[in-house]
């Protein structure tokens, strides 16, 4: 898996001033053995968020149909020892290229993008999370830390997909195959 964090490691967690606002930002690209398909259809369904998202602890109050622009969902994250929670509601959908999803919480906000092209016989994704956690405003250095923790933790979350898209695309692969002893084959 590669990561690329853009020209400067500083690109990927960066803290922002933006009228005022600390807006802080992590981003990524990585390839998956995998369609885009499969990896939209995984990042775009809110049911399977807890089996590579890191840091979600709890999923709830999904509405609406999976991935499509207006769906929302409710999530528990645990960051930086704090459950947060946020209610997110899908922004821009067109499968399988792009995805995002902007959320709310206390005192916070996070927007989620995802770009997914074909590549390599699988899939090149670029995220970017641009958020402002509740508290975060405390300071640069306790935005530096949190930062830091939440930069190990998109990273494990990232591989963590890459996993469970590439386990997808090879289940899918064994349903296209014949079985040995199926109809029309040799006994």
């Amino acid at each position: 898996m590669t990561y690329d964090l853009g020209p400067s490691a500083d690109r990927a967690l960066s803290a922002l001033r933006l009228g005022g606002t600390t807006v802080s930002h992590l981003s990524t690209t990585l390839h998956v053995g995998a369609s885009p398909e499969i990896v939209y259809d995984l990042i775009a369904d809110p049911s399977r968020g807890p089996e590579w998202q890191k840091l979600l602890v709890e999923l709830g109050g999904i509405a609406g149909r999976p991935g499509g622009v207006g769906s929302s969902y409710t999530g528990c994250y645990h960051v930086t020892g704090r459950r947060i929670e946020a209610r997110f509601v899908v922004t821009a959908a067109e499968r399988p290229r792009v995805y995002q999803a902007s959320g709310t919480a206390r005192g916070g906000w996070a927007r989620w993008t995802t770009f997914v092209e074909p590549a390599d016989g699988g899939s090149a994704i670029r995220v970017s999370l641009e958020y402002e956690l509740p508290g975060e405003v405390i300071g640069n250095l306790l935005a530096l830390l949190t930062g830091s923790r939440l930069q190990d933790a998109f990273s494990r979350t990232y591989a963590e997909l890459q996993r469970v898209a590439e386990a997808d695309a090879a289940r899918s692969v064994g349903l296209a195959r014949p079985t040995v002893g199926s109809a029309g084959s040799a006994a």
